[in-house]
């Protein structure tokens, strides 16, 4: 679903566990035609309210297909959403995937070492990070576009790049190899999440087919 190809790079919308449910639910609807997928990084809910958003953003016309579950196994099997992300730390793709052959696995990574054994795994992307300096990572280095591409080089599954990723960024993304970028504050915190989305497709169009 992920890897890049003639449609060019992919955009990851990644909720931030800050929004209020119902602001929340309308910023997923409006921005959802746009974004290839997004994960729901709702880590302070319990299962049983996790099920209920994804279960109410499907039956409110959301594309079942585009929602990605954040480490909850169950939840995914309960709702047919057909995407999972998981956490670096025991990232459990093969259970995953002996689980459910059918789902496509996404984890998170903050080195080669883990992005190969991901790959070796079984996931179908790796998300690594931070690339850029992040308030969601306050104090904590940004890992940079040099190790991004020492991934990118050395794996072939799809490498998504997170962290600190501002339109303005894509090309020199893209010039590292990742097959698309994952964004959270950038969406999430912005004052109009749907004009946001629109600024990085607008950039992400026009670096199409430019390597």
């Amino acid at each position: 679903m992920l890897k890049k190809g003639v449609l060019g790079m992919k955009l990851v919308a990644v909720t931030n566990g800050k929004m209020r449910r119902q602001t929340l639910s309308a910023a997923i609807a409006e921005i959802e035609p746009l974004v290839d997928l997004i994960i729901l990084r709702e880590t302070h809910m319990n299962d049983a309210d996790y099920q209920s958003i994804v279960e109410g953003l499907i039956a409110s016309g959301v594309n079942r297909d585009k929602l990605c579950i954040h480490s909850r196994l169950d939840v995914a099997g309960e709702t047919g959403a057909p995407n999972i992300h998981l956490k670096e730390k025991g990232s459990g793709v093969t259970k995953v995937k002996q689980t459910d052959p059918s789902l496509k696995v996404g984890v998170s990574v903050h080195s080669l070492q883990a992005a190969k054994q991901a790959e070796e795994e079984g996931a179908d992307y790796v998300m690594f990070g931070h690339v850029y300096a992040t308030s969601s990572k306050k104090g904590m280095e940004p890992r940079g576009l040099e190790e991004l591409e020492s991934i990118t080089s050395s794996i072939d599954i799809p490498v998504i790049a997170i962290g600190g990723i501002t339109p303005d960024r894509i090309l020199e993304i893209q010039e590292a190899g990742a097959a698309g970028v994952a964004v959270m504050s950038g969406i999430f915190e912005a004052a109009q999440p749907l004009q946001a989305v629109k600024r990085y497709v607008k950039e992400l169009t026009i670096h199409e087919g430019t390597l």
